[in-house]
């Protein structure tokens, strides 16, 4: 047998044509999870506005349970933070920096929901015969402006569910715990935390 010290192997190496075949199979597959990987930033920033509004409903019962009242103030969220019934102020994902919790004056069954910070009627159960189910001298809301109106209707179907939420993203909505106008986006989005 005769062994030839010249002769070349033959390198192993990929072809233009399998690089190009590997290349198609790595976009097609990042076309299909790069949509998937927004969808869940995006369901994640609801769900942020979602546990937000939670932390601020469990501060404002903890304080109702230990003063008896419910006092008038722009800043509803610094003052549960002062009397530790909150680890941090008000914040969300969705709209811009000038998010509070607020609470106002309350209104008589009669009034009309708006989309106002001095409007605090909510209709509540979506009952067309009263308007304002949230009467009474106080009335917590949670106010988020600058939000896009696709975040606005995200954050009302997952708080209000499906029938207290506008039915499409160029309607009002105007019944549930959410309120928005869809007529400008952004809009501000009101949010009803409790009542007395």
């Amino acid at each position: 047998m005769k062994i030839s010290l010249n002769q070349k192997s033959a390198r192993k190496a990929f072809t233009l044509i399998e690089m190009i075949g590997v290349l198609a199979v790595i976009a097609i597959l990042a076309s299909l999870l790069i949509p998937k990987i927004f969808e869940a930033i995006n369901n994640a920033r609801i769900s942020n506005a979602a546990l937000s509004y939670n932390s601020v409903k469990t501060g404002t019962a903890d304080h109702y349970a230990k003063y008896g009242t419910l006092p008038i103030t722009n800043s509803w969220d610094k003052m549960l933070l002062q009397e530790a019934f909150m680890d941090k102020l008000f914040q969300v994902k969705i709209g811009d920096t000038n998010t509070h919790v607020e609470s106002v004056a309350g209104t008589s069954n009669n009034v009309a929901v708006a989309f106002t910070s001095a409007n605090a009627a909510y209709n509540l159960d979506g009952d067309a015969g009263v308007p304002n189910d949230a009467t009474g001298s106080v009335v917590v809301q949670a106010v988020i402006s600058g939000v896009a109106v696709g975040d606005a209707f995200a954050l009302s179907t997952l708080l209000d569910g499906p029938s207290l939420s506008a039915p499409d993203l160029t309607s009002n909505d105007s019944l549930g715990r959410v309120k928005y106008s869809a007529a400008a986006s952004p809009t501000t989005v009101f949010i009803y935390i409790t009542h007395r």
